[in-house]
């Protein structure tokens, strides 16, 4: 499958796509496109969300290359232009975490390692995130640096719920004269939500194994389109509509909501990294952005591990919300000026510093022939 062009959409210049095949046999869409800046910086592989696609990330492509970066991106199975893995192409299902690991290990093996020079960064958002910070052991040898939007270490107390939540609160404090009904201080409020991870995962483990891993979570289903008023990832509407108008175009590569299969491999992913050890064991250097108005994933969850994590630095951006890099440009521009400062960092600018040096005598060596 090709990428696919929208006017509002345009695939960026100098684009090359195609296949490879991870070893258990599903085929994985890549792109890849050289640096368009003057200085040459390293390469970027990006990891994309749940149900998204190459062709949401041009805009952010565009951005990396200006900055001197080649780029790779690719979907995930299941997802986007990958090959579909149930009888419906719209369920957002995956058995394992693992295997989206393995999707990962081919792209930065076959693509991005094998035809890119180094030094090699990694661009993850959302549940790209925990797939890449499940498995930083074997990156560290692949993978120099890695900045990280929203990742998925957990899911937002009261999220499902707000409406209520603040109805309640209102009521308590009018009944009460203002003495009970305030708002809980963030540092005291819950990090994520019980309800999901006490009741939620169980039964999602147990649908799983009853063989019923396929069907959507309660209130999930095949649409693929909700209004901007009702969305929970952006608040730049052009931005927004700009990702349905490809979904309109071309919405095969779409994917509806979650099934209890992809939510119980998300939990077994994701609660070992919220033990007091698994930050430690991150040994690969991390940038993890949190969205301040983030209603997708828990902020404080990720807040929590870099204070766990020696290799992590931790960032906010207030007001944002889940997809920073599709925010409104007074969000983004704080998420570029963090990762500007982050990549290469300092060790790759030696690098690079060294090899132009090399290069350079070199030239001189030969021109003295």
């Amino acid at each position: 499958m090709s990428l696919i062009h929208h006017p509002d959409n345009p695939v960026p210049r100098g684009a090359e796509s195609g296949f490879v095949s991870t070893p258990d046999g599903i085929k994985i869409r890549y792109a890849c496109w050289a640096a368009t800046g003057t200085q040459r910086l390293g390469t970027v592989t990006v990891l994309q969300g749940r149900a998204e696609f190459i062709e949401k990330y041009f805009e952010v492509v565009e951005d990396l290359r200006g900055r001197g970066f080649d780029v790779v991106a690719f979907d995930w199975r299941g997802q986007g232009g990958s090959q579909r893995i149930t009888r419906n192409p719209r369920r957002g299902y995956i058995s394992n975490f693992k295997k989206y690991r393995l999707d990962l290990r081919t792209v930065l093996k076959e693509v991005s390692l094998a035809n890119y020079p180094g030094p090699h960064f990694a661009l993850a958002h959302s549940t790209g995130g925990l797939v890449l910070l499940s498995d930083t052991e074997r990156l560290r040898t692949m993978l120099d640096r890695a900045v990280i939007t929203a990742p998925l270490l957990g899911l937002p107390s009261g999220a499902h719920a707000l409406g209520l939540v603040d109805a309640r609160r209102r009521i308590l404090r009018t009944l009460t004269f203002g003495l009970f009904g305030k708002a809980p201080l963030k540092a005291g409020g819950p990090k994520t939500s019980a309800a999901v991870e006490k009741i939620g995962f169980p039964l999602a483990r147990l649908f799983c194994l009853l063989g019923f891993g396929w069907l959507f979570v309660p209130g999930g289903n095949r649409k693929l389109f909700v209004s901007f008023e009702k969305n929970r990832q952006t608040s730049d509407r052009t931005r927004f509509e700009r990702s349905n108008k490809v979904l309109e175009h071309a919405p095969e590569l779409g994917v509806g909501s979650a099934t209890f299969g992809w939510l119980n491999a998300a939990a077994r992913t994701m609660m070992p990294l919220r033990r007091r050890g698994a930050g430690p064991g991150i040994k690969l250097p991390c940038l993890m952005l949190a969205a301040g108005a983030d209603r997708i994933v828990s902020t404080p969850a990720i807040e929590d591990f870099v204070a766990r994590t020696r290799s992590a630095a931790y960032v906010e951006i207030p007001g944002s919300a889940h997809e920073i890099m599709m925010e409104r440009d007074i969000y983004r521009d704080q998420f570029w000026a963090a990762f500007d400062a982050f990549i290469p960092g300092l060790e790759a600018e030696e690098e690079l510093a060294d090899s132009r040096l090399q290069a350079t005598a070199t030239v001189g060596s030969k021109a003295k022939r």
